[in-house]
């Protein structure tokens, strides 16, 4: 059949056709260029716990990678990417710049098998299908890197510590890595010295090993599960190739077996204060020499109480006694703490200085710490025993006392040696007239109020008068008489004395003014602005720290605010823990019982110890959790009237920095 002449115009002529093949080939390698997106592994086998890294690459796409189809079998744990831009010449030997896109995924896979790596997309271009076989974790000597951790106890009192120890087992080179610390819901975790190195032969293998403990604190009784320690390593991809800087690598993951613990609560008979620990001790030692105790001179006191197995903010504050007749200051107590082959050691000291204010036997009373051994289970009582001090005289009065009788041994063998030689002529005055033998002793002589005396030398040089028949008063006495006259001298060291007198109480005056007048401006310069005045620029800078400080501290009683409407106890407690942080951000509270010890008495410190009952008791009543609900509306309103004015900002203190500075150095004495 012919073709009409109408219907040139559809159809294709054979030039056309090759035109248009020719012209789809030349510009296919510009298409590529510009439009691919491409996927490469590392390796096309790995095992379970192994990592494979992903690159894909996307030439002249726009667009960003949608990798959501991996998510079916693999967990994307790494990410980056990079872009380049690259000049290549197209189908008619033009230069073309074009955009090169790499993404670098790093996939752990979630089973074992033959997978099919999905396609990835940027931009709408997909990437090709790629294959990946998963094989078992290797058993036995096989396993070149592994993990594995263990604890001391598996059924712990609540609070009380666990010692966790992780060892890595390395039999080939290890690039780089890094090494998880325990986790887990509600525990403490405190790493614990330095790594220690060794060697050992497993499955007829030899390993370097790697040993590194921590010691736990769980918060709560009951089921506690400790999260597995994860290993990432990268390993050269060639077992026998060298190591170097452009050697391939490849990633490998471990991971420790997940760990339980079954915690106690806290024993229904019990103290106020809960310290479990494996060993308390207290001990005192005196600065100065208690044999020669005077009274009015300081004696230096040293406390110390140390713990083994706990944290330095759970020992309890040493009490400072009221000692009858003695006064007593005390230093703010040190916190430290250090290591020993139990764990942690605590230590706390205090130093008093004690004053005597009398004579006698001076009595220091016992001073004694109720713990929890958890070695044993049983509640025992560290004591410090009684002391008692002898305490003399003051020094000074025992000064005095031996000036006084040596001026008197004096003065008693010159009136003698006087009374000798002035015999015959006192005999003569006394039967000449009446009898007037009064004599003024002052600074070593004797003067007498008669003009017509003369003094008469002794052997040590001093002035013996003998009186005539006028009667005479001591000079020294003189002023003290009703309407008798000052001494001229005396009046005159009167008048002087009495101006720095003045002057010393009015400089103590400007001092006491200007240190409160310096205080009022700081507290008030800290609050910022006053009656819409205009701020300076280091006021600024004050108003935004006040404004960051009321900031934190009112988000985390939000949540707590939020936790009490929920009546949820256990959520209440980490606000509660977040919320004591912000006031506390140097030594933050670790328990409700340390939070309660830090707020003033009232109906908070009672909602905070019914709270404790309800999470922690072994066996908790439905009559506490009743009162608990009723309370915890009332709980953030308590909070804000019940926290110490200040204690927020005693982290700020150079005092307290300083007080502190000492907290986790070593060396402290075993237990």
């Amino acid at each position: 059949m012919g073709v009409k002449p109408g219907n040139t115009n559809s159809t294709l002529t054979v030039g056309q056709l090759i035109f248009l093949v020719l012209a789809l080939w030349l510009s296919q390698p510009l298409l590529a260029q510009q439009a691919s997106v491409r996927g490469e592994l590392s390796a096309s086998t790995i095992t379970r716990d192994e990592s494979v890294t992903l690159t894909v690459t996307a030439v002249g796409v726009d667009g960003e990678l949608d990798s959501s189809a991996l998510d079916k079998d693999f967990d994307v744990v790494g990410q980056s990417s990079s872009r380049q831009i690259r000049t290549v010449v197209n189908g008619s030997n033009q230069p073309v710049t074009v955009s090169l896109v790499t993404w670098t995924l790093e996939l752990l896979p979630r089973d074992v098998g033959v997978f099919t790596v999905p396609a990835v997309t940027v931009g709408g271009v997909s990437s090709q299908l790629l294959s990946l076989t998963v094989n078992e974790i290797p058993t036995g000597g096989r396993r070149d890197v592994f993990v594995e951790a263990s604890v001391d106890s598996r059924s712990p009192w609540v609070q009380s510590q666990v010692l966790m120890t992780v060892r890595v087992f390395q039999a080939i080179e290890i690039v780089e890595g890094g090494l998880s610390d325990p986790a887990g819901a509600d525990i403490q975790v405190q790493r614990i010295g330095k790594d220690s190195y060794s060697t050992e032969i497993r499955d007829g293998r030899e390993y370097r090993v790697t040993e590194r403990r921590f010691a736990l604190f769980p918060q709560k009784s009951g089921t506690v599960a400790i999260d597995p320690v994860v290993l990432s390593v990268s390993v050269p991809s060639d077992d026998k190739s060298s190591l170097g800087f452009f050697s391939p690598t490849r990633k490998l993951t471990r991971q420790s077996d997940a760990i339980t613990l079954d915690v106690q609560a806290r024993p229904s008979s019990g103290t106020a204060w809960w310290l479990p620990a494996s060993a308390v001790q207290i001990d005192n030692d005196w600065s100065d020499d208690v044999g020669n105790a005077a009274v009015d001179q300081p004696l230096t006191r040293t406390i110390t109480l140390r713990a083994a197995g706990v944290l330095d903010a759970q020992l309890p504050d040493i009490r400072i006694p009221a000692i009858e007749g003695v006064s007593l200051y005390a230093e703010e107590p040190t916190r430290a703490m250090g290591v020993n082959e139990r764990g942690l050691v605590a230590e706390q000291t205090i130093k008093w200085a004690l004053i005597p204010q009398r004579e006698g036997e001076l009595v220091l009373p016992e001073l004694s710490i109720e713990w929890f051994n958890t070695d044993t289970g049983t509640i025992e009582t560290a004591v410090l025993p009684e002391e008692r001090i002898q305490v003399g005289p003051s020094l000074a009065t025992t000064a005095q006392a031996t000036a006084a009788v040596g001026a008197d041994s004096a003065g008693s063998d010159t009136l003698a040696r006087n009374d000798t030689a002035g015999a015959p002529e006192a005999v003569a005055d006394t039967a000449a007239g009446p009898a007037s033998t009064d004599v003024a002793i002052a600074g070593g002589s004797a003067a007498s109020l008669n003009p017509g005396a003369s003094p008469t030398p002794t052997a040590d040089g001093a002035a013996a008068l003998v009186t005539g028949s006028d009667s005479a008063v001591a000079t020294m006495a003189v002023d003290q008489m009703p309407g008798s006259a000052s001494v001229p001298g005396q009046q005159a060291n009167a008048g002087e004395l009495r101006p720095w007198r003045l002057a010393t109480l009015l400089l103590l005056g400007l001092w006491v003014l200007s240190v409160g007048l310096f205080w009022w401006w700081r507290r008030r310069w800290l609050r910022g602005p006053v009656g819409g005045r205009d701020a300076e620029p280091g006021a600024l800078s004050a108003i935004g720290q006040g404004v960051r400080k009321t900031r934190q501290k009112l988000a985390p009683l939000a949540d707590v605010e939020a936790c009490c409407k929920a009546d949820d106890p256990a959520a209440l407690r980490t606000a509660l823990m977040a919320w004591a942080a912000r006031q506390w951000p140097r030594q933050p509270p670790l328990t409700l019982t340390d939070l309660a010890q830090r707020l003033n008495d009232g109906p908070a410190r009672e909602s905070l110890a019914l709270l404790d009952a309800v999470l922690y008791s072994r066996t908790p009543t439905p009559e506490n959790r009743e009162q608990l609900m009723r309370r915890m509306q009332q709980l953030p309103a308590e909070l804000s009237t019940a926290l110490v004015d200040g204690r927020d900002d005693v982290a700020d203190d150079p005092a307290y920095q300083d007080a502190v500075s000492a907290r986790h150095r070593n060396g402290l004495p075993a237990l």
